[in-house]
């Protein structure tokens, strides 16, 4: 069988598997992590059979990408979901390694925000709705180029005259895209 990669966002899961991506809606996942583990299983092998992705009792791995806000407890709680569910290995692949090193990437979701600063910064947007203003806060500790990707549809329009801010063209599917290459030349 041919590695699986897996990206969790908003309440999506995305299964990067032999060149394409495969991506489904869940309410078993909420801002990026998994909030009902039956669900999200049940969920989870319906795609694989739909997809007709065969996986092996022995020798599977998989790879999860570690997103900056996952704590030890959300990494446990992972890879036991993906033991149970037959894979032998579970890998987590740290999302900075998608990441240029010399700017600062913001991901703006449906309901949260990310900051991958050197300490990653969660908040929910629920709280903060001037987004621009929002980042005006954090400029101190932004490279000189800030790259924005995300879900949220008001990327790019989110603009500020004392920094450089850009968001990728592909913004929406950037990490899963992303993926593909690291996929393709190897994890």
């Amino acid at each position: 069988m041919k590695e699986l990669i897996v990206y969790f966002c908003d309440n999506t899961v995305s299964i990067i598997y032999n060149t394409r991506v495969i991506s489904q809606k869940s309410d078993s996942i909420y801002q990026g992590l998994v909030v009902d583990r039956i669900k999200f299983i049940e969920s989870f092998m319906q795609i694989l059979k739909k997809e007709k992705i065969k996986t092996k009792l022995f020798g599977d791995k998989i790879y999860i990408v570690k997103d900056a806000y996952f704590n030890q407890r959300d990494q446990f709680y992972l890879e036991n979901i993906f033991l149970e569910l037959g894979f032998v290995q579970v890998l987590f692949l740290d999302i900075h390694k998608l990441f240029d090193a010399n700017y600062t990437y913001i991901g703006i979701f449906q309901d949260y925000i990310v900051f991958y600063l050197d300490k990653p910064v969660f908040l929910e947007l629920y709280y903060f709705k001037d987004i621009p203003k929002l980042l005006s806060y954090f400029k101190e500790y932004f490279a000189s180029y800030i790259v924005l990707f995300g879900s949220n549809k008001n990327i790019p329009y989110i603009n500020d005259l004392s920094f450089n801010i850009y968001y990728i063209d592909n913004y929406e599917d950037y990490i899963v895209k992303s993926l593909l290459k690291v996929k393709k030349y190897g994890v």
